[in-house]
C-alpha cells in the first residue's frame, strides 16, 4: 500500500481537530484504525482515545480505506485495532470478515446505536469481535472495551501508573512502626489521580473551571480542589471570570465549533473588504485595481464622494454570497449534539491562566 494514504489520513485527522502535527508514523502499540462518516463522533472517539494513550489515530470515513491503512500495519505477531460503526457501513460484516481473515486474533470494536438484544449485535459477537460499543459513547465505555480485550491491552501509560503507585505502596509499608502508614492504597490512587489532574490543568495555556471538569469528566469537588492546590503552588493564575458557551443539551462546555455561509453552508469564504460605486451601484470586492469599476470600467473617484467602502465582509466563492458574520455552528464532544450559536447555553466560569 502506498504511504500516501496514511499521509493523507494523517492530515485529515489535523485538519479534524486543528490540535497536533504528526511526524512520519511507526509501527507501534498507540496505532488505531476508527471507521466513522460523522466528523462530530468521530472528534469525539479520538478525543477519548488520546486519553487512553493510543498516539498514531488513523479516522476514515470509507471502509475501503480503513482496511488498507490495517492490512499495511499488520505482521505475524502484531496487528492494530480497529473500531467500525455498523450502522453507516453497509458492508459492516464483510469488513469484519475480512479483517479477520488477515489476521484472526485482530481486536475490532464496532459501535452501534442498535439495543443489546438486536439479532444483528448478536451475530456480529458471534463473528468474533471483540467488544460492541453503544451509542452515545462515553469514554469509560470506550475504556472498559479495551480493559476487556485482555492485559495486553494496557497502555503503557498504564503500566507506568501502576509501578508509580508500586513505589508509593512499598515506600509507605518501608516507614518506621512508630509512624504507621495511615494511607490505604485506593487513596493513595487518588492523589495520584489529583496530581495527574494538576500537571494536566499546567498544560493549558488558559482553560476554564467548567472546561477542565468538563474535558476530563470529573466532580465539581474534585476540579475545585486541583484548581486550588495548582493556585497555591503558583503555576496558575486567575484571569477573570467569563460567560461560556456550553452545549444547549447536556450543558457540558467541552464543545467545538465550526464556520459556514448562511446561504449555501459551505466552508469555501473569506474575509473581504467591499467597495461600493454610488454612480453603477456595483458592490464588489477591495482588491488591487479596485480604483477602476469591474461594472462600469469608469476609475471610482474619491472614497466617501464616489463610493464607500464596507469592512470585514465576507465572500463565499461556492455561491457568490457576501455576508458580514458567517453562521456558527457547535458541537459537543460529551453528547454529540450539533447546534447554532443563538442556541447555546451560557455558564459563568473563572478564566485561569499558567503563571510566566
Amino acid at each position: 500500500m502506498s504511504i500516501n494514504t496514511i499521509e493523507k489520513n494523517k492530515q485529515e485527522n489535523v485538519d479534524l481537530l486543528q490540535i497536533e502535527q504528526f511526524s512520519d508514523i511507526d509501527t507501534s502499540e498507540k496505532e488505531i484504525v476508527v471507521i466513522e462518516p460523522n466528523s462530530t463522533i468521530a472528534i469525539t472517539i479520538r478525543k477519548f482515545l488520546i486519553k487512553i494513550g493510543f498516539e498514531n489515530i488513523h479516522i476514515c470515513k470509507e471502509s475501503n480505506e480503513g482496511l488498507q491503512i490495517f492490512s499495511h500495519f499488520i505482521s505475524d505477531d502484531m496487528s492494530i485495532p480497529v473500531i467500525i460503526d455498523s450502522e453507516s457501513n453497509k458492508n459492516t460484516k464483510k469488513m469484519i470478515k475480512e479483517i479477520l481473515e488477515i489476521q484472526p486474533n485482530a481486536r475490532v470494536i464496532v459501535t452501534t446505536a442498535k439495543e443489546k438484544t438486536n439479532p444483528e449485535i448478536l451475530k456480529l459477537i458471534n463473528m468474533g469481535v471483540s467488544s460492541i460499543l453503544y451509542k452515545p459513547i462515553v469514554f469509560e465505555d470506550l475504556r472498559k472495551s479495551f480493559s476487556d480485550m485482555g492485559e495486553e491491552e494496557a497502555t503503557p501509560e498504564q503500566f507506568e501508573k501502576l509501578d508509580r503507585l508500586q513505589k508509593q505502596i512499598h515506600e509507605l509499608e518501608s516507614r518506621p512502626q512508630t509512624d504507621p502508614p495511615q494511607v490505604v492504597p485506593e487513596q493513595v490512587e487518588e492523589e495520584d489521580k489529583d496530581k495527574d489532574f494538576e500537571s494536566l490543568l499546567a498544560s493549558y495555556r488558559q482553560i476554564t473551571d467548567n472546561r477542565f471538569r468538563d474535558i476530563n469528566k470529573i466532580e465539581a469537588s474534585q476540579a475545585d480542589k486541583i484548581i486550588k492546590s495548582a493556585l497555591n503552588d503558583k503555576t496558575i493564575i486567575l484571569d477573570k471570570e467569563i460567560s461560556e458557551a456550553a452545549c444547549n443539551q447536556c450543558r457540558s462546555t467541552n464543545i467545538t465549533y465550526t464556520s459556514e455561509c448562511p446561504q449555501c453552508h459551505g466552508i469555501n469564504f473569506k474575509q473581504k473588504d467591499l467597495v461600493e460605486h454610488y454612480d453603477c451601484g456595483e458592490i464588489y470586492p477591495k482588491e488591487s485595481n479596485y480604483k477602476t469599476c469591474p461594472k462600469c470600467n469608469k476609475q471610482i473617484g474619491s472614497v466617501g464622494t464616489d463610493y464607500r467602502e464596507f469592512a470585514g465582509y465576507h465572500i463565499c466563492s461556492s455561491c457568490n454570497e457576501r455576508f458580514s458574520r458567517p453562521l456558527f455552528k457547535f458541537s459537543c464532544f460529551n453528547c454529540g449534539n450539533s447546534f447554532i450559536d443563538v442556541m447555546a447555553s451560557w455558564k459563568k466560569s473563572k478564566l485561569y491562566k499558567i503563571r510566566n
